[in-house]
């Protein structure tokens, strides 16, 4: 008889409630675990979900990204292949597991995926990139050359493939187009710093060694730090042309402005992680010119890296007597103090940053976590809040890496 109602139980609309209920229990808990970054939580709270129920393709799907942030890609590509097993035609599968297959270098695996979700969205400029991508590190030019094409004719601003499709042109010797995609991807996106770093190395072929290090310095005033890149390894197999362009470069402008010679020299030693030789010239520099912003700046960074905090802290508190509205400034000086685990000077420097920029969604993210790191949910929620209004996600984040 007990057995008999308990399946009675089981049965009924009010077991089915509840399990809905602590379904949905579970999947909250996954999303406050991830907001606080704990992600091992975050798993934790969707293997419930999974156990409670095995063909909720949601769970998976969601799992899956939070594997490929831990680099559990193993794990990610299990995850989308049981989502696509639920639900074959959502192409967002296709497209995280080709990612995954990506990070493992598994390059004809990724090909594969990226192609399956161009059948269900034909019109998605990005997958033919990385399409196009993996057939240029695979060395199939003539493969490369068509998916990025078709990246810009279906979508004429994307502004990577026309960046890549000047490496492609490289290729051939044929510098002119190269010169000219590559500008092209600049026009669409001044900030855009691959695409000067693939200008810049195609200017050494040519031997244009001024261009090439004006061009170089642009990059990396934007950002030092791409190495996870399809251009990195060519960049450092050809550091002596870089090394030539430099040296070239130095010789012509060091008579007239000798302390942007050393400011080059320091921002290409930052590049290459030579971190101490990057301070030594930017020490250089402003040994000429004290208030010179950018060796302040970028030795700061330098000196982080090697630990050097105080020091680095100083050359920030200059940049801010030099550029008090600047709001870069300010989330460096944050991101240190952070790092020095000065909670509420580190929140009062993002603050700062947002009282100059009220849409920049960045600092909103990193003050939302501060703010969660002191127990203050309410205004760590406002900030989460508004850090979604625009437009903000956490793949800005991983982007970064």
């Amino acid at each position: 008889m007990k057995r008999l109602l308990i399946t009675a139980f089981l049965l009924s609309p009010l077991y089915y409630s509840l399990g809905q209920n602590l379904k949905e229990e579970y999947m909250e808990c996954s999303r406050q675990k991830f907001y606080v970054e704990d992600f091992k939580g975050a798993v934790e709270c969707l293997d419930k979900v999974i156990a409670l129920s095995p063909n909720d393709s949601t769970a998976y799907n969601d799992r899956g990204n939070i594997r490929e942030i831990q680099h559990d890609y193993m794990g990610a590509i299990a995850d989308f292949t049981k989502q696509i097993s639920i639900d074959p035609e959502f192409a967002d599968s296709y497209f995280f597991r080709a990612m995954s297959w990506d990070k493992l270098k598994n390059r004809k695996a990724a090909i594969a995926d990226y192609k399956i979700a161009t059948q269900y969205e034909p019109n998605n400029s990005d997958v033919y990139l990385f399409i196009g991508r993996n057939q240029f590190v695979l060395g199939d030019v003539k493969s490369a050359t068509a998916n990025y094409k078709m990246a810009v004719a279906k979508r004429a601003d994307n502004y990577g493939a026309y960046a890549e499709l000047g490496l492609i042109n490289a290729q051939t010797a044929d510098y002119k187009n190269a010169i000219a995609n590559c500008d092209k991807a600049i026009a669409l996106d001044p900030s855009f710093e691959k695409a000067y770093y693939y200008k810049a190395w195609i200017q050494v072929q040519q031997h244009q060694y001024p261009e090439a290090v004006k061009t170089f310095e642009k990059a990396v005033k934007i950002n030092y730090s791409i190495e996870n890149d399809i251009f990195y390894g060519k960049l450092k197999r050809d550091y002596k042309g870089i090394a030539a362009a430099l040296a070239n470069y130095n010789k012509q402008i060091v008579n007239s402005v000798p302390d942007s010679s050393a400011t080059a020299t320091g921002l290409i030693n930052l590049y290459l992680k030579e971190y101490r030789a990057a301070v030594k010239h930017f020490n250089q520099a402003l040994s000429m010119n004290a208030k010179k912003e950018t060796a302040l700046y970028y030795s700061a960074l330098a000196q982080i890296q090697l630990k050097e905090y105080t020091d680095a802290l100083a050359n920030l508190n200059e940049c801010i007597v030099l550029q008090p509205k600047k709001t870069i400034y300010y989330k460096e000086r944050g991101a240190l103090k952070e790092q020095l685990k000065d909670t509420n000077a580190a929140i009062e420097d993002y603050s700062k940053a947002i009282a100059l920029d009220e849409f920049d969604f960045e600092s909103y993210y990193k003050r939302s976590l501060l703010y969660s790191k002191i127990k203050n949910m309410e205004l760590a929620q406002q900030d989460w809040n508004k850090f979604q209004a625009l437009g903000g996600t956490y793949s800005y984040k991983t982007s970064k890496k």
